[in-house]
């Protein structure tokens, strides 16, 4: 029993630990920009087959363009920003993603590489 449990809360964290170390990769290649929130719009979530809608914030780029654009990140129990909060954002792969993503919660306590 214990060890199934311990198991599975390893497996849990490299999961968790290799998600965090592909988005330092992806945001150690991309430039940071300023971005402003203006609005949340709910939307449906990723990978869900329920009627659940999230909070999507969607930004204006300090790019001299008008033009809204949904940033990639959403959270099921709050808005992380107010709206008109100056956030840091970076595209990669023609996605706009949170810079601080993985430094909030319990991605914070988890190391970005491992050193022998």
């Amino acid at each position: 029993m214990i060890w199934g449990l311990l198991f599975i809360l390893i497996l849990l964290y490299l999961i968790l630990w290799n998600s965090k170390v592909t988005f330092l990769k992806m945001r150690n290649a991309s430039k940071p920009l300023t971005a402003k929130v203006v609005e949340y719009r709910n939307e449906k979530g990723p990978m869900r087959n329920d009627y659940t809608l999230l909070p999507y914030p969607y930004v204006s780029i300090n790019d001299n363009t008008s033009e809204l654009r949904k940033l990639k990140y959403a959270s099921s129990n709050s808005k992380p920003f107010e709206i008109n909060d100056e956030i840091t954002v970076f595209w990669f792969s023609g996605t706009l993603y949170y810079w601080g993503s993985f430094d909030r919660g319990i991605y914070k306590y988890l190391p970005g590489q491992i050193k022998f």
